[in-house]
């Protein structure tokens, strides 16, 4: 089948979206494999440089305690709206059914 410029162009860019995720994959798992980057490659402890490192790993590990620290609430928010959300969907199909009602027209 005979395809149009725009649909070669975006195979083409998907073609190399894929492989620049392929090559990126294959760069996470070789840091996986052969260590962490900053304790190989990093900075010497003690220095600036690494302090500034462990203070930017402890913002993020704190950042992450302290969503999930209030998950719960939001979890239990996000029920909350989709049970009402339920309920009135429940009423405008039963009054539908019904023939009409204030939620149909």
């Amino acid at each position: 089948m005979y395809k149009m410029g725009f649909v070669k162009n975006v195979d083409k860019t998907t073609a190399a979206f894929l492989s620049l995720m392929t090559l990126g994959l294959i760069g996470l798992v070789f840091l996986i494999l052969f260590g962490n980057l900053s304790g190989n490659l990093g900075f010497a402890s003690g220095t600036q440089g690494y302090n500034d490192t462990e203070a930017v790993i402890t913002n993020l590990t704190g950042g992450a305690t302290t969503f999930f620290g209030f998950a719960n609430v939001w979890f239990t928010l996000l029920a909350v709206v989709l049970l009402i959300i339920i309920i009135i969907s429940v009423i405008a199909v039963v009054g539908s059914f019904r023939g009409g009602s204030k939620f149909s027209n």
